[in-house]
């Protein structure tokens, strides 16, 4: 009985195998033992970043070798991997493919190395090498050998992958459900009611998770706090940034700091505690109910519409984004609401919303669908908005966060009429 049939008939329970750790553990062991070697490894290569991860190996200082990551091309690993040929080498510290990275981490000496690509269907799924032939060199028998034994292993070791990747997606679904449970906490979902404000509010998030944030708050006294912000980039990361802004920025209120301070708080925070690509853009209006007053700063934001009759205004006034430059100030601007009055404010992914050949439906298209719906309720007017939205963009979902918020002004509570 020839070696690759004796391997084949050891091994035939690898088909059967889906446990990728205990796999690999298999083959090593297959692969030391019918080659006389000290070592052996198995490299499993990432398409998509086109790299080789030292997946598993045998010996004292297999831990260590776990940690090596090989770009393709790179070692003698990554020139198979580049090449898809298998190749003896009687003496590695003369060959200039060798990187010794192994080596250095666990002061082993690799001497001889046989190597083969593991290929399925011309695609490449790994290296397999054996390393130190016990006695004498390794033979051209013996790269037959470990190429039929790369053969024999692509089918388990595909399937193994595949179903590990497979698990690896149901666990980050399930942390990312997870994430976007605790994110919705933060986001209120109720409906808002202040006297003499009618107010509607959603958020999509373009990913599982997403970076954008607002916030409705009473603050006493009939004044009133709204803030829509968008934490840079989306998913995981983004979801992060908004915890910690949210977080600081309700403590800071309920201290009762006011939105400058807690403004000026926020930029310091961010611009000194997180890294550099890290930042917000944030529209926080504080509204007085009694007459309309409106107190607003603008930190790199989209300006909020004003729909006043006929005529949509932008209030204009707009600072640097939060968390570039710690001492960065932020001044208040003011306006005034009208009874009748509505105040639109959202995210950059309302107006930058695109179609299918990459026209964004724009301030100008929000303005006069706005005008068109005032006489609807902050509830119809939303709705109807985000139907005009998707409409244009003739999908349901968006490439960006996207939050909406419509604020109508009714007038001085104390002087409305009671039912």
């Amino acid at each position: 009985m020839d070696r690759i049939t004796r391997f084949k008939k050891e091994m035939i329970d690898l088909y059967s195998e889906v446990d990728l750790r205990l796999l690999l553990e298999k083959i090593t062991a297959g692969i030391r033992g019918h080659l006389a070697c000290e070592e052996a490894s198995i490299f499993i290569y990432d398409e998509e970043k086109e790299e080789l991860a030292f997946e598993t190996a045998t010996g004292a200082q297999a831990e260590q070798l776990k940690r090596i990551v090989l770009k393709k091309g790179q070692g003698i690993a990554g020139w198979i991997a580049a090449e898809r040929r298998g190749v003896i080498i009687d003496d590695c510290a003369s060959d200039p493919r060798h990187a010794a990275l192994a080596d250095l981490k666990t002061r082993f000496r690799t001497r001889s190395l046989l190597g083969v690509p593991v290929l399925s269907g011309g695609r490449l799924l790994g290296v397999l090498e054996a390393v130190n032939k016990k006695r004498g060199k390794f033979s051209r028998p013996d790269l037959r050998l470990l190429g039929d034994i790369a053969a024999f292993l692509a089918i388990p070791l595909q399937n193994a992958v595949l179903i590990r990747q497979m698990l690896e997606r149901k666990k980050l679904e399930k942390e990312m459900q997870i994430a976007r449970d605790i994110q919705r906490t933060f986001l209120r979902q109720e409906p808002f009611s202040a006297p003499g404000l009618d107010v509607a509010f959603l958020t999509i998030s373009s990913s599982t998770v997403g970076g954008d944030y607002y916030e409705l708050m009473a603050l006493g006294d009939g004044r009133i706090l709204l803030s829509v912000n968008d934490v840079a980039g989306h998913g995981v990361p983004a979801a992060l940034g908004m915890a910690i802004f949210r977080s600081s920025f309700v403590h800071m209120l309920r201290l009762g700091r006011g939105i400058a301070a807690t403004i000026g708080h926020l930029n310091r925070l961010i611009a000194e505690t997180t890294e550099a690509n890290l930042y917000v853009t944030s529209c926080t209006c504080l509204i007085d109910t009694a007459g309309g007053a409106i107190e607003y700063i603008n930190a790199g934001h989209p300006p909020p519409l004003l729909l006043r009759g006929q005529d949509s205004l932008c209030l204009e006034e707009r600072g640097m984004v939060l968390g570039l430059f710690a001492e960065a100030e932020f001044p208040l601007a003011r306006s005034r609401l009208l009874p009748g009055d509505a105040l639109i404010l959202f995210s950059d992914g309302v107006i930058e919303a695109n179609d299918e050949q990459g026209r964004e439906f724009g301030r100008e298209r929000l303005a006069a669908a706005a005008r068109q719906r005032r006489h609807l309720p902050a509830a119809g007017m939303q709705a109807s908005l985000l139907a005009d939205i998707r409409a244009f963009c003739g999908r349901d979902d968006f490439e960006d966060d996207l939050t909406l918020m419509i604020v109508k002004y009714l007038g001085n509570p104390n002087s409305l009429p009671t039912a």
